[in-house]
């Protein structure tokens, strides 16, 4: 019987690309709180964590893997805890939401050396 936590949320980055299998996302997610406050103390300070995370909404799971490691998402879930000592502490992802970068605009092509012709004398 998996034990499991309360629904919890954590910003971060995609550490690798997703793995899919069985249309079922396994991914990683850097998660490294503000520099401010909420209450921590110095001796549960968490400073960065690698967080593993299963996805299996067949929805999400297609977008989930074409985002580059780097990308930033939100994800909404529950610690599932290990209950055998085959698998591992996981979050067990119930949405995400990928902060998507502004598409950028093309730069204009300007010449690198520009020719000018000029009379001789």
């Amino acid at each position: 019987m998996s034990v499991h936590t309360h629904e919890m949320t954590l910003t971060g980055a995609l550490a690798e690309t997703a793995v899919i299998d069985d249309g079922q996302a396994y991914f990683r997610v850097l998660y490294a709180p503000a520099a401010e406050g909420h209450g921590r103390t110095a001796e549960h300070e968490v400073r960065e964590a690698v967080v593993p995370c299963a996805l299996a909404d067949p929805a999400v799971v297609a977008v989930l893997a074409e985002l580059q490691p780097g990308a930033l998402l939100t994800v909404s879930g529950y610690l599932a805890m290990p209950d055998r000592y085959t698998t591992g502490l996981r979050l067990v992802v119930l949405t995400v939401v990928a902060e998507l970068p502004e598409p950028r605009q093309p730069a204009a092509v300007q010449p690198v050396l520009r020719l000018v012709h000029t009379a001789s004398k």
